[in-house]
């Protein structure tokens, strides 16, 4: 990539495919003569960096192991996935000086960066096999993983992260599995949605996800998938799997990770990864496509914009709407955000794009976070590029499948109707607009560490207890310091109601599903939920992985009933006895308890069909899948659950 041009306030090109940088000018942002340049303290990769030059690849779909199915054709589905150090070559082409070293190493799951992306169909389980195979080069002393516990090598914790899993599943960061042991994890989907599997390990979570322990998990409700179909048209509409990362290099070109240097605070790379692509040149149609973005960085954000490379006019409000968020669709599709679509530290947003209006042209996938958004941040030479695509001139094939977002479902049912009724809304808005809440939740700085509430992490300090099951609170969260937080709260989808300061409640995000959300500096942020539909310990966090890792973390506890008297409005969904069986002889309220059957092991049993079959017999997710026996008992109506099917 030929530089030569200092860069001013306005975008020049350095040629006709790269448009530099519109955040500084070239001698402090760009590497020069193989020496990094160091922005705001971070440094970059030290040699030449020639975007899209590699082209965009899928990311591997997991191939299922085994299936057993009920009489009433409900479904467990079975994967297995070897955690293992690989070496792999992805920066070869990008930064031709890669080819003069040894191959980077990274941590994966089944060998592959980004992880295989899982599809299940949305209304059946899955057991995911994690088999702890970590070797020799990412070795050091970790607890619990140490010879005198009779235990060794590097510890890794699985969080699917989108999923109501029983709280033994949901990878508590000390619920670890060390070299040569294997956990099994057991999960619902129980509805469609975009989510991801990534490591939770306690304090090396930002350090093993960065280095490659991360995949996409689709639940599909795609007919093909098994499911019953798809609103607007989805079921044929192309896809494409956007999940970004930023990686930085050494000067040998392995992963640079220094968290108790530079990185202690957050971690920012120069090199930008699409599904595990650098920078990727995507050959397109044009056509409608279907964007899943999922922000898989250990820090940085991302404002998504769609603009045209021969003009860099901002085209995405004109041609792409938001049709889902972390937690699925939304009740209908928002026009893209003229300010961009801002994607925090593990947000999802699914995005639908009509380029037929391109043909023969060239867009842009932009970054435009800039440092006035984001003070502190470093942008480097290529930050604000994420893809090039090229659209062909004509389509391939006959265009079936136009996004129809008018075209109504079978059952279209908004996500808050189901699990609140309008006047706990009403109640909890005017209570977010005079300042209350049930429970206030700081983020900030103490003594070296990221802290909730002033305190740390700790397995046995319950930050929030006795939440109730299937009653809804609102939720208050405050940061200052001039920090910004990426918040994610396990188990649930909650809904952002207001946001005070700078940045207000985004159309995108106002009233949709959520799981994470953005905190901004001397924010106040109200969400409320409604908590369920699983008992027992999970946590909440900052999803800037860097900042849970020291130690903003807590814990939470959801019990058999509350404790709030103004929580009455929320009223059960059991009305028969199943409470009382999904809970027999499993000890849920802890996961680090020793009685439950779902700890690591190195004695596990063999996975076979059998094994399968006996699975699906637990029924561990009874409160989803009744048996068709329950029914006569009067049946329940499960809030949680979402879901679309076309008009027959």
């Amino acid at each position: 990539m030929k530089q030569s041009t200092v860069i001013l306030s306005s975008v020049f090109f350095v040629n006709a495919q790269i448009p530099t940088s519109p955040f500084g000018k070239f001698k402090d942002i760009c590497p020069q003569a193989n020496k990094p340049a160091i922005v705001n303290g971070f440094p970059s990769t030290p040699y030449t960096v020639q975007p899209f030059t590699d082209v965009y690849k899928t990311p591997i779909t997991a191939q299922p192991k085994y299936k057993s199915c009920r009489n009433d054709s409900h479904c467990m589905i079975s994967y297995e996935m070897d955690i293992k150090d690989v070496q792999l070559r992805p920066f070869d082409n990008t930064i031709p000086s890669c080819r003069n070293f040894p191959a980077t190493w990274f941590i994966t799951y089944n060998g592959s960066v980004p992880a295989p992306t899982i599809i299940q169909p949305s209304g059946h389980e899955s057991l995911v096999r994690f088999n702890n195979k970590i070797q020799n080069h990412f070795t050091s002393d970790f607890s619990p993983c140490l010879p005198n516990n009779k235990r060794k090598g590097r510890p890794i914790s699985v969080h699917f992260h989108g999923s109501a899993s029983l709280a033994p599943f949901d990878g508590w960061a000390e619920d670890e599995t060390c070299t040569s042991e294997t956990k099994d994890y057991l999960y619902p989907n129980n509805r469609p949605t975009t989510g991801w599997y990534h490591d939770h390990a306690l304090h090396i979570t930002a350090d093993n996800a960065y280095l490659g322990a991360a995949g996409m998990y689709i639940i599909s409700s795609k007919l093909k998938h098994g499911g019953c179909g798809e609103p607007w048209n989805l079921e044929d509409i192309e896809e494409r799997q956007m999940i970004l990362s930023d990686k930085v290099l050494d000067d040998k070109c392995q992963l640079l990770a220094d968290i108790t240097g530079v990185h202690q605070t957050n971690l920012y790379g120069d090199i930008n990864l699409v599904s595990g692509v650098p920078f990727p040149l995507m050959p397109m149609e044009p056509k409608f496509y279907r964007f899943r973005f999922l922000n898989a960085a250990v820090s940085r954000p991302w404002l998504i914009k769609v603009k045209s490379g021969t003009d860099l006019r901002d085209v995405g409000p004109s041609v792409c709407k938001v049709i889902a968020t972390d937690g699925g669709y939304k009740h209908a599709p928002t026009q893209f955000p003229t300010t961009g679509l801002l994607i925090g530290v593990a947000e999802r947003y699914e995005v639908v794009c009509d380029f037929s209006s391109f043909k023969g042209q060239e867009l842009y996938f932009w970054n435009d976070w800039d440092p006035v958004n984001m003070p502190g941040v470093p942008y480097f030479c290529n930050s604000h590029l994420i893809a090039k695509m090229k659209i062909a001139s004509s389509t391939s094939q006959p265009v079936v499948q136009l996004f129809n977002e008018n075209i109504p479902a079978a059952v279209n049912v908004n996500h808050i109707e189901k699990v609140m009724t309008q006047e706990d809304l009403n109640t909890a808005l005017q209570m977010a607009n005079s300042g209350q809440a049930h429970r206030l939740f700081q983020f900030g700085r103490k003594n070296g560490h990221w802290v909730i509430n002033g305190e740390t992490w700790d397995t046995f300090k319950i930050a929030a207890e006795n939440v109730g099951q299937n009653t809804w609170e609102l939720w208050k969260f405050q940061s200052g310091g001039g920090w910004f937080h990426p918040v994610h709260i396990h188990l649930v989808d909650f809904f952002v109601l207001k946001r005070d300061g700078a940045r207000s409640v985004q159309s995108f995000e106002f009233m949709s599903p959520k799981d994470v959300f953005y905190l901004g500096p001397s924010n106040n942020v109200y969400v409320v939920a409604r908590f369920g539909a699983h008992k027992g310990d999970y946590m909440f966090h900052c999803h800037n992985l860097i900042h849970e890792d020291n130690d903003m973390l807590r814990a939470m506890r959801i019990t058999g009933m509350g404790m709030n008297s103004n929580q009455k409005t929320a009223q059960p969904y059991l009305i028969n006895p199943l409470h009382k069986i999904i809970y027999n002889n499993w000890q849920y309220t802890d996961p680090m308890l020793g009685e439950t059957a779902a700890k690591p092991t190195v004695n596990v049993d063999s996975h076979t069909q059998t094994f399968i079959n006996g699975s699906l017999t637990k029924n561990l997710y009874r409160i989803f899948y009744p048996l068709p026996s329950d029914r006569p008992l009067g049946g329940f109506d499960n809030p949680w659950k979402s879901e679309w099917c076309k008009l027959k």
